[in-house]
């Protein structure tokens, strides 16, 4: 592993790499999505449910981080990422966790959570029913939930009907200047890229902000690593000729593992079986202690 000195973001004077796709770093900064922030600010205070629609790098997890520092401070947001596969949505055990060993002990289960649920389009229809049922109970005050295709959910019917269309926000494109200004946020006025060179980037990424990010980072470090003073254009070809993109899991890596199994059955006469240790469900709980990711 190649020690951290040696980044090409230390050799620049960053801290971090600037095109970590974590949010967190540069304070949660939106870009292109401001009328959705603003609507989810004044929605979420007043009990509802909302759901995010857009693709995969859009930046539908920077805006529940921004909900998260909007809200936080009240221990009443709980955040949990639908797409992990150690683990499964628990939303009872995710109530009673507000409470920690003590709330479970005893069964304690807190009353007006705002729960943020990430990459929905996992969640099973009996999940869904079940935080519907702690809604109505008045333990849930308002949810809002993330996907790349709100119809192709498996919500369940009555919490479609609360979202009904005034909660259904989908992710706009971010225009030219826009991914400018968001990878400007992060790297300043550096002469290394221009801006008609973060454009034309911006197109190879198919428009895409976490793809942008991915090859300004290899872009960046193939720079550095040459002792070069500039990115130019005619060398973004070349740069990104060996580059694949990252395409995202659609199910777990142990029903992968098993299909993989299945194809090799007729040469292997007595199959392997593994027990898979499932992991206890997890979730981000806002404290005014806690740290945010």
């Amino acid at each position: 592993m190649e020690n951290e000195q040696g980044m090409w973001w230390r050799k620049l004077g960053f801290y971090n790499n600037p095109f970590t796709i974590r949010p967190a770093p540069f304070d949660h900064k939106i870009f292109g999505q401001d009328q959705v922030l603003e609507d989810l600010y004044y929605k979420i205070p007043a009990g509802t449910m909302s759901f995010i629609e857009g693709k995969l790098g859009t930046g539908k997890t920077t805006i529940m981080k921004n909900l998260i520092a909007k809200f936080r401070g009240r221990g009443k947001v709980i955040y949990f990422s639908c797409n992990r596969i150690d683990t499964e949505l628990n939303i009872e055990e995710l109530l009673r966790g507000r409470y920690g060993f003590w709330g479970r002990m005893f069964g304690m289960m807190p009353k007006g959570m705002i729960v943020l649920l990430d990459e929905a389009q996992q969640l099973s229809s009996v999940n869904t029913e079940r935080i519907k049922y702690f809604f109505d109970q008045g333990n849930i005050k308002s949810a809002v939930f993330t996907g790349t295709d709100y119809s192709n959910t498996n919500l369940h019917e009555s919490i479609k009907e609360r979202i009904g269309q005034d909660g259904l926000f989908k992710i706009k494109d971010l225009s030219d200047e826009q991914a400018v200004a968001l990878v400007r946020n992060r790297i300043g006025n550096t002469t290394l890229v221009s801006d008609d060179v973060i454009k034309k980037i911006w197109h190879l990424s198919e428009r895409n902000p976490r793809r942008l990010l991915q090859r300004l980072d290899k872009a960046f470090r193939h720079t550095v690593e040459n002792m070069e003073s500039e990115i130019k254009e005619e060398h973004l070809n070349k740069i990104f000729q060996d580059m694949k993109e990252v395409k995202p899991k659609t199910e777990p890596a142990v029903v992968s593992e098993m299909k993989k199994d299945d194809k090799k059955k007729k040469n292997v006469k007595k199959p392997i079986k593994k027990a898979v240790k499932k992991k206890e469900a997890e979730a981000d709980y806002d404290d005014e202690d806690d740290e945010e990711e």
